[in-house]
């Protein structure tokens, strides 16, 4: 079998999006079977695709270019030449957002015009992403010859069907995949009483993370007068503007910028609590990792947060993401932080019990055996 993975994100070495194409793929080339990339060459150094490369992965390195040169080059350079020629039994599209074929002229009319099986991935939708009708036209159409959709939680295909004003037939939901597993919580990281330590893992990328939101709810005054101190984990391209508003907000000896660790259990060794006003949201993964590891959330109403936290019991929701809002689920976190570990014990079985043993590639798999050519 010959299987074609289109992965539509760039920017980013190896981000969570990649996590089940990148798996499907090594399942697939350990089987015998044939299989192509193209995706970003911002992936080019990533452990992952090196692996696969070794393993026989066929590399097509796509580069980005603002659309506006996009549109111009694709007009006198075929980037998917190599697709076409490799004729694919079926292709798998990895996308970043419900919406991220249609950025591309080039992707979005070659799907329409195949007569090869595909399955787009959406990885990401938000109840505040807006769509033109332009977007909207491509996207119809798209899901319609798609053999099959697959969305990493309802909620992303609930507000995918709403902003397409369509049914989307045949789709499937494959959750992310958790990368950590623990048999037991991590031990409660030592506490004098000087400071609790609040943790946000995410990229630095406040337009959907909301970093910004946290650090206007944490310079209210009520939180001034607190014993907390706030750890970010992640890197991005808004590093400059988030320490410049922690400085706005008089917050630099409160807020540290600790960076991407790779070893996510080490987070939670010295952190009591996950904090996360994300705007909007495909698993999240983060929480997921969190919750194995034994520390409960605060964390907004998106992606699928009501299918493994339960409000109060193991963690805390918040209905929207804006300062006001999310400050009121952050009170409640506050107002019962010595129950925060028994709530990420609960957290930690809640895990256990709902995250399914079976790999998402393993379904993945399932689809493309069904849908190929």
């Amino acid at each position: 079998m010959r299987v074609a993975f289109i992965s539509t994100v760039h920017g980013h070495s190896w981000p969570g999006s990649e996590f089940v194409w990148g798996d499907t793929a090594r399942c697939l080339l350990e089987q015998g079977h044939q299989v192509f990339a193209r995706c970003s060459v911002d992936f080019k150094a990533s452990p992952v695709l090196c692996k696969l490369i070794e393993k026989g992965l066929i590399y097509d390195p796509a580069g980005f270019v603002s659309s506006r040169m996009t549109r111009l080059k694709e007009k006198f350079f075929d980037p998917l030449a190599r697709l076409r020629n490799w004729q694919a039994d079926v292709i798998v599209v990895s996308a970043g957002s419900a919406f991220d074929i249609s950025y591309s002229f080039a992707l979005s009319q070659f799907l329409l015009k195949t007569d090869i099986p595909f399955i787009p991935v959406c990885h990401f939708n938000a109840e505040t992403f807006w769509v033109d009708g332009r977007i909207r036209k491509i996207m119809r159409k798209i899901y319609s010859q798609a053999a099959a959709a697959v969305f990493v939680s309802q909620d992303n295909h609930r507000i995918t069907e709403r902003q397409l004003a369509m049914t989307i037939q045949n789709y499937h939901i494959i959750p992310p995949p958790l990368p950590v597993w623990l048999d037991k919580p991590l031990a409660w990281p030592d506490f004098d009483g000087d400071c609790w330590n609040l943790a946000c893992v995410a990229r630095l990328e406040p337009q959907w993370k909301g970093q910004d939101v946290l650090f206007e709810l944490l310079s209210y005054p009520e939180w001034r007068a607190r014993n907390w101190c706030l750890n970010l984990y992640g890197e991005g391209e808004d590093k400059e503007y988030l320490q410049d508003l922690v400085e706005y907000y008089n917050l630099t000896e409160r807020v540290n910028f600790v960076g991407f660790v790779k070893d996510r259990t080490k987070i939670w060794l010295t952190n009591h609590i996950q904090v996360f006003p994300t705007r909007g949201e495909g698993g999240p993964m983060v929480l997921t990792e969190g919750m194995i590891c034994g520390r409960p959330a605060v964390i907004t109403n998106c992606g699928n947060v009501r299918e493994y936290v339960e409000d109060g019991v193991d963690g805390f929701i918040s209905q929207f993401a804006t300062p006001d809002i999310f400050s009121v689920a952050m009170e409640r976190a506050w107002g019962r932080r010595n129950d925060w570990q028994i709530m990420g014990i609960k957290a930690h079985e809640k895990i256990k019990k709902s995250v399914s043993q079976i790999e998402p590639s393993a379904t993945l798999i399932e689809l493309i055996n069904k849908y190929k050519k």
